[in-house]
This record gives C-alpha cells, structure tokens and sequence, in this order.
C-alpha cells in the first residue's frame, strides 16, 4: 500500500497536524493582556499616522494659501460643511478615511471626523505662530472628556509644526468661535 501526502496532491495545499499543533501553542502562551495592549499601541500607531497625513495635507494648503485652513473647531456635519477641515483638504488628497481615528467610539466614526481643529489658528498666516511646536492643531476628539482617552490614558496631538505625539493630557481646548 502507497502513502500519499496529503500536501502534494495535485495543488492542493494545507497543514499538517504538527504544524497545526506548533501555531496553537505559540498562540495560546501569548497572554490575553498582552495581545490587547499590542493591538491597542497598534491603533494608537495608525491614528498618529492620520494625522502626520493630516498635517501633510495642511503644510500643502498652507503652501497653495499661504495661512491656515478656515476650520470649525468641530462642524455639525463634518462631510459636509464648507468650513470642515475634511472638506478643505478633500482637494490636497486626504481620503476621509484619514480623518477618523480607530479607537473612536462608533458614534463619531459614523459623523466622519473624530478630531478636533484648533480654530486659533485659522486664516493666520505660519509666522504668526509662536512655537509652531508647542501649539496643537488637532487632536482625539475625545481630549474633550477627560473622563475618556482613545489611547491607553492619552491622546495623540498634531502640532502646527507638523510633529505628531502622545501625551497623557489633552492640551487646552476651547474654541475661539
């Protein structure tokens, strides 16, 4: 009697039972928390990268107009209204996908925007602005409860200079209009 291996038999592709069995007990000693603190650095990665992308898009803006967006701090349909900052840069090439971080709640993922602008800087012009790398331009929409962060007790900032970074505290939010 022939032993066939599975494996070879014409194209057909699959595991054996040991390799099988190898991947199942790597995985099963990864511990829980462990899995979920990668997988949440890896989100907190992924919303610094939309918002490098973001102030991309503004250095481009400001680059074609010469000050900054005429943003809304936050706008009633972010999709929509003129003064969006997803609409303005719509035309530098930001997807709206970029505007919206993935440890957002549900709720403000569906609006299509889950940052907030820092209006103070609106229509100025960069030589205006003091420490470009100490003024925030936008943050996690959630910077506004301090009772909430989207990032293991922080929030990602984009800064009028273009630098990304975590802090552990939001910086200080009040829209001008």
């Amino acid at each position: 009697m022939v032993k066939l291996n599975v494996r070879f038999i014409k194209g057909v592709r699959g595991f054996t039972a040991t390799e099988l069995l190898v991947v199942t007990t790597l995985l099963s000693s990864i511990p829980a928390t462990s899995y979920i603190g990668v997988k949440n650095k890896a989100l907190q990665i992924q919303c610094a990268s939309n918002l490098r992308q973001i102030g991309l898009a503004v250095r481009m803006f400001i680059m074609s107009e010469g000050k900054y967006p005429n943003a809304l701090f936050y706008p009633k349909e972010p999709l929509k209204d003129p003064r969006s900052i997803v609409v303005i840069l719509r035309p530098y090439g930001v997807k709206e996908s970029v505007f919206i971080c993935p440890t957002a709640p549900p709720v403000l993922k569906n609006k299509g925007l889950t940052y907030l602008w820092n209006d103070e800087l609106s229509d100025k012009p960069p030589s205006r602005i003091r420490n470009p790398s100490k003024v925030w331009m936008m943050v996690d929409i959630t910077a506004v409860d301090k009772r909430v962060s989207s990032h293991l007790g922080g929030y990602n900032i984009l800064y009028a200079d273009g630098h990304v970074s975590w802090s552990s505290s939001p910086p200080p939010l009040k829209p001008s209009k």
